[in-house]
C-alpha cells in the first residue's frame, strides 16, 4: 500500500457518499468502512464512521480533500489523515470492515486484504434511506419500492441506537 487515507465524519448515508466522491476522484480504491458511537449525545449523528482508502499518495490526498469537502457541506466532518507507506500492521487493520452482515447481504467478507472489486449486480445506481426508528424506515422503503423499479441490497439496523439506513439499487431514475 503506498497510502492509506482516513475520512471520519458523522452518519453511514454521510460515510458512503463521501465513499463514492473520493473513489470517483480517480486513482484510489474504497477498501473499507469502520463505524463506532459518538462520545456526546449532542453529536449530529449517533454514529462515527471512517472511510478507509488506498492509492498514490496525492491521489489519496485529492480523494480525501473532496470527501471531506462533502462531509463539511453536510456538516458532518470530524477529521481525516493520511498515512504515507503504512507498515504492515497498519495495513492489515485498514482492510478490517465493520458493517453490519444481514439477509440481504450474506457475502460480505470481515477483511477486504486480498478481494477483488465487489460490483452491485445489474445496476447503474444506489439510493440510501437514512431516517430515525425502524417503522420509519420500513414506511420508507414500502414508499419506494411501490414508488419506484428498485430493490433493497443492504440495512443497517445498528447505527448507535435510533438509525436506520436502507439501501436500494435500480436505475437512475428509479434510485
Amino acid at each position: 500500500m503506498k497510502a492509506l487515507g482516513l475520512l471520519e465524519v458523522y452518519s453511514f448515508t454521510t460515510a458512503v457518499t463521501a465513499a463514492d466522491i473520493c473513489a470517483k476522484s480517480g486513482g484510489v480504491k474504497v477498501i473499507a468502512f469502520d463505524r463506532n458511537r459518538p462520545k456526546s449525545a449532542d453529536a449530529p449523528a449517533p454514529l462515527v464512521m471512517v472511510v478507509k482508502i488506498e492509492g498514490d499518495v496525492a491521489d489519496v490526498r485529492a480523494a480525501i480533500d473532496a470527501g471531506k469537502q462533502y462531509a463539511e457541506e453536510q456538516g458532518k466532518y470530524i477529521v481525516s489523515h493520511i498515512i504515507p507507506r503504512p507498515g504492515e500492521t497498519v495495513e492489515k487493520m485498514a482492510y478490517l470492515m465493520d458493517i453490519n452482515k444481514d439477509k440481504f447481504n450474506k457475502v460480505l467478507p470481515k477483511s477486504f486484504l486480498g478481494v477483488k472489486d465487489v460490483a452491485l449486480p445489474d445496476s447503474k445506481c444506489v439510493g440510501l434511506l437514512e431516517v430515525e426508528g425502524l417503522v420509519a424506515s420500513i414506511e420508507g422503503l414500502d414508499a419506494m419500492v411501490k414508488a419506484a423499479d428498485v430493490r433493497i441490497i443492504h440495512t443497517e439496523k445498528r447505527l448507535g441506537g435510533r438509525l436506520v439506513t436502507l439501501v436500494v439499487t435500480g436505475k437512475v431514475d428509479a434510485c
